[in-house]
């Protein structure tokens, strides 16, 4: 199907969009931005810098994506935000650019929701089928782990890793790095096997107890409050 572009949408003519992608009214989308296909982008996103966003994602309003990092350091180098396929991205979101200190890009995986008013600053690298929910802030070089989900008003300091399939509770305080598999929460988070039930009577992900990372400090997977290598956050 073709390419429909409302009317009120400003689309530089330099910008790539690939087949069947739909725009929708007020967005404006930058010079060096490239689309690929079957993207439903909603009313009044902005889309700026160098992006590239891969194909079916759904952006919903509001949304700001790619724009300039939020760092004292930068000076508009051309630095680049890298989006996979099929993520869903809700209302007022804002994806930074990365910077050159940091590696020079921001990347979102694949199949990925990133819920209303979340933020990923610049220089933050996310897996796969992460969840942040509304309000998260994510700082500046930030790693999240695939399958990853962080509750509603968390928010990580810069440089944190957070281990693949944890599970951050809402309003957590992350100062340290979170192992993978793992339930933390509080200020500051404490982590513990994700094993344990949430408050509600369910777990996060159905992993066996043997799955559950040792502590580098002790050897086993009993509840610890540490700080891990950046290598936990990968696949």
């Amino acid at each position: 199907m073709a390419t429909e572009i409302h009317p009120t949408a400003v689309v530089h003519p330099e910008a790539e969009l690939g087949v069947d992608v739909r725009v929708g009214p007020h967005t404006v989308i930058g010079p060096s931005v490239r689309i690929g296909d079957r993207n439903w982008i909603g009313p009044q996103v902005v889309i700026d810098g160098v992006t590239t966003i891969g194909s079916e994602n759904r952006i919903i309003g509001q949304a700001n994506i790619g724009g300039a990092p939020q760092d004292l350091s930068y000076e508009d180098e051309p630095t680049h935000l890298e989006v996979g396929d099929r993520n869903t991205i809700r209302e007022f979101v804002t994806i930074n650019r990365g910077t050159i200190k940091g590696g020079g890009s921001t990347r979102l995986g694949s199949d990925c929701l990133l819920m209303a008013c979340s933020h990923v600053a610049h220089d933050c690298e996310l897996g796969d089928r992460v969840v942040l929910a509304n309000n998260v802030l994510l700082a500046g070089h930030v790693a999240v782990g695939h399958g990853a989900i962080i509750n509603g008003a968390a928010a990580a300091h810069q440089f944190c890793t957070i281990g693949k399939y944890a599970y951050v509770g809402g309003l957590t305080r992350m100062i340290m790095d979170v192992p993978p598999f793992m339930i933390v929460e509080g200020h500051p988070a404490w982590s513990a096997p994700a094993t344990r039930p949430k408050p509600c009577g369910t777990s996060a992900r159905p992993f066996a107890a043997s799955t559950a990372p040792a502590s580098p400090a002790t050897g086993s997977s009993s509840t610890s409050r540490t700080r891990g290598p950046r290598g936990w956050w990968g696949s």
